[in-house]
């Protein structure tokens, strides 16, 4: 797959934009293990250059175009060299070439004065409004409007954390009402409580967190919700640093993904952004799991994030993932 970004880099506020959605699309993709090249105007060598010509931009950017099968485009201020790109890619669509185009158009003054669609010519170039819609080719509003389109015209999981106490209640209640008690080792501390009983649960959680009224056996432990928009869909768990009994137990990190969103690959995220958590926090170099032996996916999962088997036993295999250096 190769993504090419398009739009204008005139001001402050346009380079911010085209960095943040080379950032916002390389983030999904890198955690969805995806093989793909991102060509951003604004982070190209060219533009680090003070005697670069017009004609040295010009050539990179077809070299870049007539790689790329997947085209965002910012067609607001309807930027002359972004409008000659979509047509050098609506010609490479026309000639039979799979090409997928996501172009933003946003332009306040159609909600303002209540005009429907994109049919208004308020604007907007007539013709370039009607070459996409006539070719079935969606317009969208906003940048995360379109690349949520992007994300799921590919199957590519965009989910995030969060801790469990900015979630709402009710979310993070019924993912934990979906847990059984014990699921190959993972312990659903709020398992059978109200949702009334549930809400001191959840403050208990962020004392956890903050290392305060701790027990002697227990450790700080934050607790995030793995969100996928506005549903919560798993629970990890992040403990700071270990006790000896932790050390050849759980370790440093336990999760669960609800059952209804098993075998998506969303473990194996949702793993990848708790390592990432983890480096903020863990002073140690590597990271403490265990899995046990009857829940191979699991393990996978941890494979898949770096892990390698330290050491086993009968009913559980015991891995390390690489914090600070290779292995």
């Amino acid at each position: 797959m190769k993504i090419y970004i398009v739009g204008p880099l005139f001001s402050e506020a346009e380079e911010k934009q085209r960095r943040y959605e080379g950032k916002r699309i390389r983030n999904v993709l890198d955690l969805n293990h995806v093989e793909y090249e991102l060509f951003n105007p604004v982070e190209m060598p060219l533009n680090n250059k003070s005697d670069v010509t017009s004609s040295e931009i010009a050539l990179a950017d077809v070299q870049r175009l007539n790689e790329a099968d997947v085209l965002f485009f910012d067609l607001s201020t309807e930027d002359s060299g972004s409008c000659v790109a979509l047509g050098m890619m609506m010609e490479k669509k026309f000639n039979g070439k799979n090409v997928h185009f996501y172009p933003v158009i946003h332009d306040t003054r159609l909600e303002r004065n209540s005009l429907a669609g994109l049919e208004s010519s308020c604007g907007f170039n007539s013709m370039m409004v009607g070459i996409l819609k006539g070719n079935g080719i969606t317009i969208y509003s906003s940048f995360e409007e379109a690349v949520e389109a992007f994300f799921e015209d590919h199957g590519f999981a965009d989910l995030r954390l969060e801790r469990i106490e900015d979630v709402s209640l009710e979310q993070s209640y019924a993912c934990y009402h979906s847990f059984e008690k014990d699921e190959h080792g993972f312990m659903n501390d709020a398992y059978g409580l109200s949702l009334e009983e549930y809400q001191k649960f959840v403050e208990r959680c962020v004392k956890d967190s903050k290392g305060i009224d701790l027990p002697d056996w227990k450790v700080p432990q934050t607790t995030y919700m793995l969100m996928e928009k506005d549903q919560a869909v798993g629970i990890f768990k992040l403990r700071h640093y270990l006790t000896e009994g932790l050390k050849n137990g759980a370790g440093h990190i336990s999760y669960g993904i609800a059952k209804d969103y098993r075998g998506k690959g969303y473990a194996s995220i949702g793993l990848a952004l708790t390592i990432k958590e983890a480096k903020k926090i863990i002073r140690e170099d590597e990271i403490y799991l265990s899995v046990h032996k009857d829940n191979p996916a699991s393990l996978k999962v941890q494979m898949k994030n770096g892990a390698w088997i330290d050491h086993e036993d009968e009913k559980e295999y015991y891995t390390r993932i690489a914090l600070n250096e290779e292995r």
